[in-house]
């Protein structure tokens, strides 16, 4: 199957899935993600919705365990696993420019004062966001600590 057949198949499964869950879409688009930070196969699944705060949930878990789902579903149905990532209503983009702009702030802290800093628990895909901002900051390193749900990123000063 092409990319876009298989992308397709994704975008009706995405509908057919909100629908069951009584979400009204306004928009959707499903693409293959390019670019340096993106994996390989990874599709981007766009939707706009009447009421994202549901679909969205606290911190973004309700959209984690959807887009999880979504997985599952395409996996049945084209016998592969394709790496999604859903976006509602621009939540990811902004999510994204909020978490450069605090770890930023957070870099900054950590070089002026020579002190490492532990950052509240997040999930994979915002540590992954983290540590690609901090890799690029010089004087600083970043790593992963804690199990599960209290996993989370330690800024340090460069030994």
């Amino acid at each position: 199957m092409n990319n876009k057949d298989r992308n397709e198949v994704i975008l009706n499964l995405t509908c057919e899935l909100l629908a069951k869950m009584n979400i009204d879409v306004e928009k959707a688009a499903a693409e293959d993600v390019v670019g340096e930070d993106s994996e390989e196969g990874q599709v981007l699944v766009e939707v706009t919705v009447t009421n994202p705060a549901g679909l969205i949930g606290f911190r973004g878990r309700n959209l984690s365990a959807v887009q999880f789902i979504l997985a599952l579903m395409v996996k049945n149905k084209i016998g592969e696993w394709v790496r999604i990532l859903m976006d509602v209503n621009n939540y990811r983009s902004e999510q994204k420019s909020r978490l450069e702009k605090m770890t930023i702030g957070l870099a900054e802290k950590v070089v002026k004062t020579g002190k490492p800093l532990a950052m509240a628990n997040m999930s994979s895909f915002e540590r992954r966001l983290c540590h690609m901002v901090i890799g690029g900051i010089e004087g600083i390193v970043s790593e992963s600590e804690g199990e599960g749900e209290e996993r989370h990123i330690v800024i340090k000063p460069k030994a």
